[in-house]
């Protein structure tokens, strides 16, 4: 687990908290190798400028995505927006601009495939989009922000976006209550098990998040590969309870 600060989006920045929060967790090629398939997961709720603090930041992403370029792995990008299509959401959100720079094509979160999951303790069987299957490995870059109903949205429910979107509001109905809907978060992020979670904290959303809160700078960037601690790590940033987060209750246990 790693804390770094950043006082603002400036690129040069970013890139130095960046490789300095990569760097005491090992550095990048600790997470991705020559050749893997790497799929970077921002959170890309809806298409908002990046002075709204409603996505991942492009100066993250940009800066992320740098320095897993640099591993060699063959890097894609994607999420299922909660509104829209994820060209138009990528596009006003500033981050398929850096895509388009660096290259970095993005996958498929449009469509997916039924996967069983023996292990799940609420949820045995999801569909997941192409996009998260057909990689090697996951880099999860969250934004940090409340959350109506889970109170926060940051490492844990990131995942949420591997669903298909059309199948996102079926999970909103059928898990309506917090407890269950936690219970489902968990049983997604122990599916997938991204690799990386680097948390865009610079600026933050408090309020009436994810989408209607007021932007608030924190000046922190998170990494780590435990999305409970960083949840966790949050928590206490904010002064909120980690026991108040069942996505936490539950990923501890």
């Amino acid at each position: 687990m790693a804390l770094v600060r950043c006082e603002d989006y400036d690129l040069d920045l970013v890139r130095g908290a960046v490789r300095r929060g990569l760097d005491l967790l090992g550095g990048a090629g600790q997470f991705a190798s020559e050749g893997e398939r790497i799929v970077l997961k921002p959170n890309l709720l809806v298409g908002r400028s990046p002075d709204r603090a409603v996505n991942t930041h492009p100066a993250v992403f940009r800066a992320t995505a740098e320095a897993f370029v640099k591993t060699d792995a063959v890097l894609t990008y994607g999420d299922s927006p909660g509104f829209g299509p994820l060209g138009s959401a990528a596009k006003r959100a500033g981050i398929s601009e850096v895509a388009d720079a660096l290259a970095i094509p993005s996958a498929d979160f449009s469509h997916g495939r039924s996967v069983s999951f023996a292990d799940g303790r609420l949820i045995k069987q999801f569909t997941i989009a192409n996009g998260a299957l057909d990689a090697d490995g996951l880099i999860s870059l969250p934004k940090m922000k409340t959350h109506g109903l889970t109170r926060i949205t940051g490492a844990i429910k990131n995942q949420f976006g591997c669903i298909p979107g059309v199948l996102k509001p079926e999970f909103h109905a059928r898990l309506s209550n917090v407890d269950v809907f936690s219970q489902m978060l968990v049983d997604l992020n122990r599916l997938l098990r991204p690799r990386l979670y680097v948390m865009d904290g610079v600026v933050a959303m408090e309020g009436n998040g994810p989408q209607g809160g007021s932007p608030r700078p924190m000046s922190v960037l998170l990494f780590s590969s435990d999305p409970v601690a960083l949840d966790a790590v949050v928590c206490r940033i904010v002064d909120l309870d980690p026991k108040l987060v069942l996505p936490i209750v539950y990923g501890q246990s």
